[in-house]
Order: C-alpha cells, then structure tokens, then sequence
C-alpha cells in the first residue's frame, strides 16, 4: 500500500522561488510540503547567482533606463511588462529588507541606504563576485528549517497527478531510501528553475533534468516560449570538468572595466562595456557577435576563441574575482594570459504558461514561480517575488478548498512507470547512454537552426524514445541510492522537454534574443512579439500563440535583420 501524506501546499523546489514560495504560504497559515531534486538551498540555479541587480526608488528617466535592461535586453520584449512594474515595486520595497530580517548582510551606507558595487551598473554582491547567491540560500534553508516546515531532500517528484480537471498532488520517489509514496495537496507550486543538463556543454547540475517541464508536459500544462534557450559564451573550455566557470561579461567589481573576447587571430570582437552598455547580463550580443566570428572561420563554438581580463590590473582581479583561481591552477597569471572558451547551454527564458498576476498555470490547482515560468527570464530577486506571489495565492485557494479525490487509476500507472524502469541486465543501453545520446542531440542542434536541422533534431529524439528508453537496463535492483534508476526517469523526462523545445522552435518563424533561425534570419515583431504556446494533450501537440501587451515600452521596428538589432 502507498502512502498518502496531506498537504496544503506542494512546494517542488527548493531554490529561491520554491523556498520563498513555502515561507509565503506558511505565513498564510497553510500545511506547507517542500520536496527537493538535491538539497535544500544547496542545489539548482540559485547557488550560483552572482550578483543582483540594484533597485532603489528614483526619478523616472532612471526607472526608464532600468525597464529598457528588463524588457529589451534581459528579456527581447517577451516580458509580461505589468508583471515588471509589480517586481520593481517589490524589489525596492521588500526584496532586500527581507533577506536582511533572515540574516543575510547587505553592506549599508552612513545614512542608511545600500552601498553598491562600485560599477557601470548598479549591484550587490558579496565578497568575490559570485558568491552571492549561497549566501542567500544558505539563509533561506535556516529559516525554513527554523520554521518546521517539511521538507524532503533528495527526493524527486516523477509526476503531477491530475483527476482530469486539476492537479491534485504528485508522486515522489525518495531514491536515498528506495521510498515511493503520494502527496496529496490543496494546490502545487512548481519551481523547478531554469537551467537545465539538456546539452552537451551545460551549466546545471546533474539533477536538473527538466523534470519541470517533463512534468507539465505529460500533464497537458501549457507551455510558452521553450525555444529562448540561453547560452553562455565566456565559460572555460578545457578541462570539460570546468565548463561551469564562467568568465564574466557583466560589469565586474573593483573596476569599472568588462572582460574581452578574442577570435582566433587575436581581434577583440566583444567588451560588453563598449559593445553593449546598456545590458547588464550582455549573454545574446556575446552569442551574436561570436556566431558572425563562426561564420566567418575566425571561432568555433566549441573554441578557437579566448577570454580573458589581461586588460585589467591583475592585483583588482585577484582581490575582486573569485575566476583568478582557475588561472592560478592552470599555472598562468591572469594579467597576462587569456583562456580558452566554448559555448555552454545556460537558462532557458520560456516555460510555463503562466498568468503573472497570481503565477496560476493552464490546470487549475497548478502554480509556476521563478524561472520555470515563461513570463520573465529569472533571477534570485524575480523568483523571490513569484515564491512569493504564488505561496499567498496558493496557500488562499488551498485553505478555501475541499479535498480532492486522487485517481487511482492514474496513480497505479505512475506507479508502474517508475518501477518500470527498475529492471537489471546486460542486453540493452544504461540510462546514461540514453542521456548522453540526449545532450549530443541538443549540442549538435545548437545555435544555428533552421528547419532541417530541427526536424533532425526531432527525428533523433523520437528514436530516443522508441528504440532506448523502453529497452534500458540498470546495473543494479537496489531501491536505496540507485543512480541508474533516477538517470533512467531523468532521461525520460529530457526527451519530453526537449521535443517541446524542438517543436516550439519549429513553430517560430523568426530570430529574437538568443533564438537564431538562419531560414527566418530576422526579428518580427509584428507577427512573433507573442508567447508560442504548445502543449501536448491525449499524445497530441497543440500550439497557439498569445500577444503580448507593450504598454510601456515597444520596439522602435517592427522588422528588423537580427544581426543588425541589439537585443
């Protein structure tokens, strides 16, 4: 027999979103339930947050400047724009007080206001850029654990479960114990995040699978814009161990300096303080301009480029950057030498389907906070306001609510699926064939698309599907800390996201941001500034497109050639 445990609210996830989300809904007085893929506040995007962006009340000019970064350059005008004056508003007024009440220390001026970085743009950081993030989190686990909230780590939600009309609960196999069981909730927040292992060279960790997307896809959830998938340019190409090191573009601390890339024959053809100034996360003209040097022979993505801030007096580096390391390991000084790079696939700006007003998703009963949504790109800050938004509307409509009943036809097959996996023997591919063979698809996609190379995609992820996924075998029956098992539902999951990705890339008929189609080599405005909705129903995809309002800021064009726009 399963057990059934009760809840209030579901949380999934337990970054910034997630563990706002479950402190939100217990302030509420809500029987709040957080499950975590990794640990609490130690895995996912949020422990590798840099730096945030500075908000502060100030005149309009400069709330105009900080908009254009939000909606033109952070996000290609695919921002739900209201939803940005609701998190500007929360992130002068709550955002840092709030961490600060729970410990977190924000460097103060005599007066009493927040002391920046001292750079071209606005920020917090901590000591050594990039640390900024653990801090926070570390915080917010203390404070959900000193609140007695729930919480199971290492535990990976398989499914939602829905009773045909809304969700109801999710299933969820704790593979440190070997222990399946069900929760059963008023309502569910999925905060899964943004960054996902779905190439070759990524920036997540091993337990981000897309488990979130996976998750809404079977469920028939509706998904927006999953084809805006970022990638970082200026991480370290060898050893591949360190492809997560990235080597900032952003403005950086102590200089008033940026770092600079470099083609094969030595020409800087990137500085994000010449080439785009306005753009605090600069990663889209970074990919731009990089893919003209591929186009030209003079880069690969995969090399024959170089990064480095050789530039910049080495004592400022050393002192301000915690990257100095890596070129103190390779036994180089990094006021000299520069470092090779390649592409690395990073966040993803689309997701869930959500109304931003109160991050209710397509099912009732399901909520998105934070970067698994569709209506912003993310960011610690952004997805402490959805943790927020959607605990309070969550927490309110699971109080007001009876019961559900759960399916248990639906949840005799679940159960069936997972254990399905659970099959030991030499014929047939291990788990992580299948996952690899996934990333090699998605690496090999790349940047450059176009609908031949989308419709191979597709074709190679459907062989995924049909002729690896049902014959894999795992080395080991154990129910306790099997590896195999978890890599076996991971690579399951990557193929359903990963053809929503393809499919919505196919329905795109235009470039934008870090999307680039060499068939559609331009941005439309007038027929694609629009969420492109797909999500599959019975084993049928469905697509439709949503406009999206431009009530304070629109594009001056309403075509232009891509490589000739600046966001």
């Amino acid at each position: 027999m399963i057990e059934v445990l009760q809840t209030d609210v579901l949380v999934i996830g337990g970054g910034a979103a997630g563990t706002n989300a479950a402190l939100k809904a217990a302030d509420r007085g809500a029987k709040v339930t957080l499950v975590v893929k990794g640990l609490l506040g130690k895995s996912g995007c949020s422990i590798f947050a840099a730096f945030t962006p500075y908000f502060q009340k100030t005149n309009e000019d400069l709330r105009s400047k900080r908009w254009r970064f939000m909606i033109r350059y952070y996000n290609h005008y695919l921002a739900d724009q209201e939803y940005c004056g609701r998190l500007e508003n929360y992130m002068c007024e709550e955002f840092y007080p709030d961490l600060e009440r729970i410990g977190v220390y924000w460097r103060r001026k005599a007066e009493g206001g927040l002391e920046m970085i001292e750079a071209r743009t606005p920020s917090l950081v901590a000591h050594k850029q990039g640390a900024t993030g653990p801090i926070m989190m570390d915080k917010r686990r203390r404070e959900v654990l000193r609140r007695g909230i729930p919480v199971y780590e290492e535990c990976a939600v398989t499914s939602l479960i829905t009773d045909g009309e809304r969700v109801v609960g999710a299933t969820v196999l704790d593979y440190r114990h070997g222990k399946y069981f069900v929760i059963r909730a008023g309502s569910t927040i999925i905060a899964t995040g943004q960054s996902d292992y779905l190439a070759t060279r990524a920036t997540a960790t091993r337990e981000q699978s897309a488990d979130g997307i996976s998750m809404a896809v079977r469920a028939g959830v509706e998904l927006a814009n999953l084809e805006i998938q970022w990638w970082h340019v200026s991480d370290v190409l060898e050893p591949k161990s360190w492809m997560r090191y990235h080597l900032y573009p952003n403005p950086l601390m102590g200089t008033l300096e940026t770092s600079r890339l470099y083609n094969s024959q030595g020409e800087m053809f990137y500085e994000q303080k010449t080439h785009s100034p306005g753009a605090a996360a600069p990663y889209t003209e970074q990919l731009r301009r990089l893919a003209r040097e591929v186009i030209a022979g003079r880069a690969r993505f995969d090399g024959g480029y170089h990064s480095g801030y050789d530039h910049i007096p080495a004592e400022i580096t050393n002192t301000y950057q915690h990257q100095a390391k890596i070129w103190r390991k390779l036994g180089l000084d990094v006021g000299k030498d520069r470092l090779e790079c390649g592409i690395t696939w990073h966040m993803r700006q689309g997701g869930i389907n959500v109304d931003a007003e109160r991050m209710e998703t397509s099912m009732p009963g399901l909520y998105a906070a934070g970067a698994v949504g569709c209506h912003y790109l993310g960011g610690v800050g952004p997805a402490s306001f959805d943790g927020k938004v959607a605990g309070i509307a969550a927490a309110e409509a699971a109080l007001s609510g009876g019961k559900k009943a759960l399916p248990e036809q639906v949840l005799a097959a679940e159960e069936k699926r997972v254990f399905g996996f659970l099959q030991a023997g030499a014929e047939g591919p291990r788990p992580i064939e299948a996952k690899l063979r996934v990333r090699q698809i998605m690496w090999e996609l790349g940047y450059i698309k176009n609908e031949r190379n989308m419709q191979a995609a597709l074709a190679a992820l459907q062989e995924v599907r049909v002729a690896m996924i049902p014959r894999l075998r795992l080395q080991s029956t154990s129910l306790n800390w099997n590896t195999g098992w978890m890599d076996a539902l991971d690579a399951g999951c990557m193929v359903d996201a990963c053809e929503a990705m393809v499919r919505s890339g196919l329905n795109r008929k235009e470039s934008r941001g870090p999307f680039y189609r060499e068939d559609y080599p331009y941005i439309d405005n007038e027929n694609w500034l629009c969420r492109n909705i797909v999500n599959r129903v019975n084993g049928e995809w469905q697509s439709r497109q949503q406009a999206i309002p431009t009530p304070y800021l629109k594009p001056e064009k309403s075509r232009e050639p891509f490589f000739e726009a600046d966001y």
